[in-house]
């Protein structure tokens, strides 16, 4: 089953990000572009193996794997299995190469994502939202857009670094403490401890691999986890910060504000809809 919709009309002032079109490919097709597509372009795999060719580079595409295609450039893909199961979004915006560069999407690229379901779900209510047309739908969008963008350069971008490089084993551990404690309180003197190495060398690798510090690496984490819990349940913000990691709940909800744009509330009052599995 093939499943896609495309934006017919711009919004009357300039986004930072404008979705241009959204699909789902049950069996994605053998598709081959000899000059590219014209817009910017990501694929996620839900299931299957297919292949993909581009930059003179082949590679394998497989379940919770994701490719980003740059404008204007050749590439080739096509399935391996029986079915191969691809949700993809093309896009646009305004300053949108500068914003690419900066979340280190350089040119095109494969990635292995460990956020896959979340992944999906900011895709589904893309998609839902551009099909109702709702006044302020490609307004959503663009931050929903900016939400896939976010999570990709931060849940993936190191697992596309020399993996024999000192600076991946460190991050990357770092990383994965965080990822598993960040509901506790930390400090950078523990974090350091864990590589043996000084705060401020961890601030520099950390700086070096993920373009920022540890800290705030933990609030993103803490604040991707609260938007969770604010779609998901009926928790009063007291508890979800709590939860988190903030046992403030005024300095939660300012954190979350400076990080979201919205405040928690006006979050939880949006209209998400939840993934289908």
């Amino acid at each position: 089953m093939t499943d896609s919709i495309y934006t017919i009309n711009y919004p009357p002032y300039q986004l930072p990000f404008i979705v241009i079109g959204i699909g789902f490919e049950e069996n994605q097709p053998h598709i081959y572009r000899k000059d590219g597509h014209n817009t910017h372009q990501i694929f996620l795999c839900k299931s299957g193996e297919g292949t993909l060719k581009v930059n003179d580079k082949t590679y394998i595409i497989t379940k919770n794997t994701y490719f980003y295609l740059e404008p204007n450039v050749f590439h080739e893909y096509y399935g391996n299995t029986e079915f191969w199961e691809l949700v993809w979004i093309s896009f646009s915006g305004n300053h949108i190469v500068d914003t690419l560069n900066e979340l280190k999407f350089n040119s095109s690229m494969v990635g292995s994502c460990d956020n896959s379901n979340r992944l999906q779900a900011l895709f589904h209510k893309i998609y839902i939202t551009l099909k109702t047309d709702e006044s302020s739908g490609k307004t959503i969008c663009s931050n929903l857009l900016y939400e896939i963008l976010i999570d990709l350069s931060i849940n993936s971008q190191i697992r596309l670094t020399n993996k024999n490089s000192n600076s991946y084993s460190i991050t990357d551990r770092v990383k994965s403490y965080i990822d598993d404690h960040y509901a506790q309180e930390l400090t950078i003197d523990e974090l350091a401890e864990l590589v043996n190495i000084t705060p401020q060398h961890l601030c520099r690798l950390f700086k070096h691999s993920l373009n920022m510090r540890p800290f705030e690496y933990l609030a993103m984490k803490r604040m991707q986890q609260a938007k969770n819990l604010l779609s998901n349940t009926k928790l009063h913000v007291n508890e979800i910060s709590q939860m988190v990691g903030y046992h403030d709940c005024s300095y939660f909800c300012y954190l979350f504000k400076k990080y979201e744009m919205i405040s928690a509330s006006e979050f939880r009052g949006l209209k998400f809809i939840k993934t289908i599995e």
